[in-house]
């Protein structure tokens, strides 16, 4: 059962990784088709991040509840 629920909250991480990588390419291509290049990239870049950090601390929380789960269930 913790295998099922630790695979469902990595699929869930990657979903979320690659919606990111989509709105980043989104923007990307955008700006390459108005032929601005890459420096307009750099003014959405903190949102990019903090959107990618936020994702990977909710992983880290998952992860550490479902392992604190599984450890109270051996234990009690």
């Amino acid at each position: 059962m913790a295998d099922r629920e630790k695979q469902r909250i990595i699929t869930r991480y990657v979903k979320a990784c690659l919606s990111i990588l989509a709105v980043v390419a989104f923007f990307f291509a955008i700006s390459f088709a108005k032929g601005a290049g890459w420096k307009p990239m750099l003014i959405p870049l903190p949102l990019f991040l903090i959107l990618f950090v936020g994702v990977t601390y909710q992983l880290t929380r998952d992860v550490r509840a479902l392992r604190r789960r599984h450890q109270d269930k051996e234990i009690g």
